[in-house]
């Protein structure tokens, strides 16, 4: 019966995992297939010929070099300052005592229960009364604040031992460096993880900056993958040559920054 249980739980695995990648693995198909009829050239997920005619389409009338530099900075000041201000929040949630602190922490949680489409049209009210409309300020300041990430660290800081800051105090520190030297040195699992996230998440948005930029050169990579499409006809293979570029940098940051996690986790298991 063991036998039997672990190979259906394999079984089972592996058509999860295989259904997981299916997309990935159709993007990249496509991406490799030639422009003409892809579709017809895919034969169970494998291209009967390749090509690389789609990523030079891509690298030749596209300027795929600066969606992504515009993609790496919004995305790093994006999660740069989702994470200070998530730290911030998350370190005067847990240690402060303050009237309305349970009430406004649970507003905080409550955001996270609405999806961004209800609230799209009203935020876009105010960014366009501020005239940022277009512009990188429209995209990185209604989204600075993470709640994901303010109750992620209250949670870990609220399991950081009250003595170990009481012990600050005496030596002589002030809120400050309590912060730094107790709680975000001992945070890095918990900081890694969730600027993980939220990085990969602000990388992968499309709805707000498509929504807010509507200049060709501000546009990051997801919405610039547009650029291939016009209103009767979609250019599949530079679509997904653009796709499949723009997953890269993610699989890739992914992968180093969770090596590096794990080992900050197990250096953390053992202080």
């Amino acid at each position: 019966m063991k036998l039997r249980s672990r190979l259906l739980l394999n079984v089972f695995l592996l058509l999860s995992v295989l259904a997981v990648l299916m997309p990935f693995i159709w993007m990249l198909t496509v991406s490799f297939s030639p422009s003409a009829d892809p579709f017809k050239r895919v034969a169970l997920l494998i291209p009967t010929s390749f090509s690389l005619e789609g990523y030079k389409q891509v690298l030749e009338q596209a300027p795929i070099a600066r969606w992504f530099m515009n993609s790496v900075l919004l995305t790093s000041v994006l999660t740069g300052g989702q994470l200070i201000l998530g730290v911030l929040a998350a370190y005067a949630f847990a240690r402060y005592q303050f009237r309305g602190r349970e009430a406004l922490f649970f507003f905080v949680l409550c955001t996270m229960m609405v999806p961004p489409q209800a609230i799209m049209l009203p935020v876009y009210l105010v960014v366009n009364s501020f005239d940022w409309v277009n512009s990188y300020k429209g995209v990185i300041i209604p989204h600075i604040a993470s709640a994901y990430a303010i109750f992620v660290l209250r949670q870990f800081f609220m399991a950081i031992p009250r003595e170990l800051e009481e012990a600050s105090r005496v030596d002589g520190c002030h809120s400050v460096q309590t912060l730094y030297h107790i709680y975000l040195r001992a945070s890095g699992p918990a900081l890694f993880g969730v600027g993980l996230i939220q990085f990969v998440n602000n990388w992968n948005d499309y709805y707000w900056p498509f929504l807010i930029l509507s200049d060709e050169m501000k546009m990051t990579l997801p919405v610039a993958i547009v650029h291939f499409r016009n209103d009767s006809y979609i250019e599949w293979v530079p679509t997904m040559a653009a796709a499949t570029l723009s997953v890269l940098p993610v699989i890739g940051i992914y992968t180093l920054a969770q090596r590096y996690f794990t080992e900050s986790s197990l250096q953390s298991g053992i202080k």
